[in-house]
């Protein structure tokens, strides 16, 4: 089969993602295998790697030699040097502003954030979902917790949970101010916790405190080898966005998303009574009008044809 060459420079990520699709049956996986887990790969054998893909050991040596490598030891190296860049803010700009499609950032933004979302759902079948919502939708109170810039996708999720009538609350503390934060976790509550990449004292803070409460800790991370993970209940590992143009936000965002959907769905009368008082409330804080009319939406009022109009007289 005819290939491109691959530039000596280009990533695991990048040799992956662009020969891997082409490749023949589960070279296809194994590659598939290098993009989504460098940090397994940066500690695996060709064994280990066949055994998490399904496959024989030939096959991963195979896959090593398509992607342009001599050796499985050559792409731990590669795979070891993508875990390091990912957590190197200056790295991960410097691949975002260099990385285009036909000279679009967005395009290529909207292509490498279409490619997460499928690497995303294809291990959906990993995760036990309906207990993740189990343990937030049967919880007293929420609390979310991530640092700045993921700390943002932890307050939309307080947010849209406590709109839902769910006691939410979030936050993006760091050091010492944080321990009065995670003094007021409770048994009863639920904890979950945005950490994409880096174990920061913080995270392992949070998910201790709340083990120490006996509270149930939802860890959201693309870090395969983050250690803080053997001690969360469950952990939704997401697509490796920071190793592409996509933001680090938006497979998080979608999981936010989905957990409001889905815990307004066990409580829905509980949600549509909280929707309801919110719109009751609406008038008594603005002089605004709430109801949305034609006329502010600029939409032209319809208005029924004469007769003339119609042909007719």
């Amino acid at each position: 089969m005819q290939r491109d060459a691959v530039p000596d420079g280009d990533s695991l990520y990048t040799r992956a993602t662009r020969l891997g699709p082409d490749l023949p049956g589960s070279l296809a996986q194994v590659a598939a295998y290098f993009a989504l887990h460098p940090d397994r790969v940066a500690g695996g054998s060709a064994r280990d790697i066949a055994g998490a893909v399904g496959t024989s050991d030939a096959s991963v040596v195979r896959t090593v030699r398509a992607l342009g490598y001599q050796s499985m030891k050559e792409v731990r190296h590669a795979a070891l040097d993508l875990v390091a860049k990912r957590a190197d803010p200056g790295e991960v700009l410097q691949r975002r502003m260099h990385s285009t499609a036909d000279g679009s950032h967005l395009r290529r933004v909207l292509d490498d954030t279409a490619r997460a979302v499928e690497q995303f759902r294809a291990t959906l079948d990993e995760l036990d979902w309906n207990a993740v919502v189990d343990d937030i939708a049967g919880a007293d109170r929420v609390f979310c917790y991530g640092l700045a810039p993921v700390g943002y996708i932890a307050e939309y999720l307080a947010f849209f949970l406590a709109r839902t009538g769910v006691d939410a609350r979030s936050s993006r503390m760091t050091g010492v101010l944080l321990a009065d934060e995670l003094s007021g976790i409770r048994p009863r509550d639920a904890v979950i916790v945005f950490a994409p990449i880096r174990q920061f004292d913080e995270v392992v803070a949070t998910v201790r405190a709340a083990k120490a409460q006996g509270a149930p800790v939802v860890l959201i991370t693309e870090a395969i080898g983050m250690p803080i993970r053997t001690e969360a209940d469950h952990v939704i590992t997401t697509a490796p966005t920071s190793l592409t143009a996509a933001s680090d936000a938006s497979i998080p965002l979608a999981v936010a998303q989905a957990v409001v959907n889905a815990v307004a769905a066990r409580h829905p009368e509980r949600a549509l009574a909280a929707m309801d008082r919110l719109n009751a409330l609406r008038p008594t804080v603005s002089h605004q009008k709430v109801q949305l009319t034609a006329d502010r939406l600029g939409i032209q009022p319809y208005t029924e044809p004469t007769a003339s109009e119609n042909g007719e007289g």
